[in-house]
């Protein structure tokens, strides 16, 4: 294929560079890794790759004294039987993320 089309592009010099030395490991130069991303483009039918924002980490508790209480609620539940079966709460997670047993 004929390269005849010029691409000009701004980018963040800090991206830029990192990106430069993980190609040159690689044996690439910035120049094919376009190309190929371009090439990917066409074959899937759109980004090569999955877009989205990272997964927000789930925070439990916020410090030491708010785990151990939600610990004590638990351990208080746990005594006074309030609890439910593991294969209730099994059988409840298959049947909302629709997992088969």
């Amino acid at each position: 294929m004929t390269k005849n089309e010029t691409l000009h592009i701004r980018v963040n010099g800090d991206v830029k560079q990192d990106a430069e030395n993980t190609l040159e490991v690689l044996g690439l130069s910035i120049s094919e890794a376009v190309n190929m991303f371009l090439h990917q483009i066409s074959l899937v039918g759109g980004l090569p790759f999955e877009v989205r924002l990272p997964a927000p980490k789930r925070v439990i508790a916020h410090s030491n004294e708010e785990l151990y209480q939600m610990l004590e609620t638990g351990r208080e539940q746990i005594q006074t039987g309030n609890v439910t079966d593991a294969n209730i709460v099994m059988a409840r997670i298959r049947d909302k993320y629709g997992f088969s047993s």
